[in-house]
């Protein structure tokens, strides 16, 4: 440790010379550099809705603890784009590049605040650059924001797009089978030819209790024809049977024409009932394609909705304007001596104990050349 101190004390000249450099340096630049402004902007962030559009299952929530971290760093990340910063130069017209710019920038989280912060050397462009600029990042992140919904939205109009043709496919299909069939609704169809075979079963069904009943009478008038032993009277019983008879022959004439009509009505049921399976299939057809097409329809209005909340990035606001700076920006030349004088030292002692390597060095070498 003693050689140490001894070898510092033999150089100590050369640690002052470097610092004394340092210090001259930095207060020369200090004396000609141009005064700096600061302007400052604060904003809020609150967490956001998610902007993604589920088609299927929702994701487990996020905590707004991180949904405010998340838009934090997004946000920064805009602040710091070198497009952005391009954006503010052609806005203002500066002279200067992106790089030039966003050297001025300083952006620090605090909870949930931003603080945004620009340094320039004209307290009238700086509150513009700060002014701008943040508004530039605004459109940027909104744009970026919406693009999982954008995205979406055109998935899902492609989607809707094919669907709306497979549904006008489907019910152009069910309508030619109506058209070909001649019938609207087939259930209501059979339903109707079943309730008509069951009247026209009931009245036949009457008409058979009726000629029988007619039979029966007429039966009985014969056999009192034939009991009678008045001629005159048999005479008025025939008479009687054959206007029975009569009625029988009508109510059979007219269970022949129901008779007809129910095995009209049969045939025509069967023909309903053997299109019903290519009635419910493309019946069933219409309603999947147009169960999928709602449920895109639904779908594509959520996308807009979210698209049109993602561009509105209204969960970040400015609690804190920029505002023109009246002084310059503290100095920073009190900073800067510090860390000049620390390094110099560092310095001096480092190459101080270098200049003695070497020196022990060339010591057994001139020596040897002795």
């Amino acid at each position: 440790m003693l050689t140490y101190f001894r070898i510092i004390a033999r150089r100590w000249w050369l640690i002052l010379l470097i610092l004394i450099a340092t210090t001259a340096v930095i207060l020369l630049n200090s004396l000609t550099a141009t005064p700096v402004y600061r302007a400052f902007v604060r904003l809020q962030v609150i967490a956001p809705e998610p902007s993604e559009v589920a088609l299927f299952a929702e994701a487990s929530p996020v905590r707004s603890t991180e949904e405010i971290v998340a838009v934090q760093v997004q946000f920064d990340a805009a602040l710091r784009s070198a497009y952005v910063a391009w954006q503010t130069i052609a806005d203002l017209n500066l002279g200067i590049s992106a790089a030039e710019l966003l050297q001025g920038l300083d952006v620090l989280a605090d909870g949930e605040f931003l603080n945004v912060t620009f340094i320039a050397d004209n307290p009238m462009l700086v509150e513009a650059i700060a002014t701008k600029h943040v508004e530039n990042a605004f459109g940027y992140y909104a744009e970026i924001r919406s693009k999982p919904s954008t995205v979406a939205l055109q998935f899902i109009q492609q989607e809707l797009a094919a669907e709306e043709k497979a549904l006008t496919e489907a019910q152009a299909a069910l309508l030619q089978f109506k058209i070909n069939n001649n019938v609207d609704s087939l259930t209501r169809e059979i339903t109707a030819i079943q309730d008509q075979l069951r009247d026209l079963r009931l009245q036949r069904a009457k008409l058979v209790a009726e000629r029988e009943k007619a039979q029966a009478i007429s039966d009985k008038y014969v056999a009192e024809a034939s009991e009678t032993g008045s001629t005159e009277s048999a005479v008025n019983y025939q008479r009687l049977a054959t206007g029975q008879d009569a009625v029988v022959v009508g109510i059979l004439a007219e269970e022949a024409e129901y008779d007809k009509l129910i095995t009209e009505q049969g045939r025509y049921l069967d023909d309903l009932l053997n299109l019903t399976a290519e009635h419910e299939s493309l019946l069933r057809a219409v309603s999947r394609v147009e169960s999928n097409y709602n449920f895109l329809t639904a779908k594509e209005n959520e996308a807009r909705l979210k698209q049109s909340q993602a561009t509105n990035v209204s969960f970040i606001q400015i609690i804190e304007p920029a505002r023109m700076p009246d002084r310059p920006a503290p100095s920073q030349t009190p900073k800067m001596l510090m860390v000049g004088t620390l390094v110099s030292l560092i310095s001096g002692i480092i190459l101080a104990f270098v200049l003695e390597f070497l020196s022990l060095l060339r010591a057994p070498a001139q020596k040897d050349s002795a």
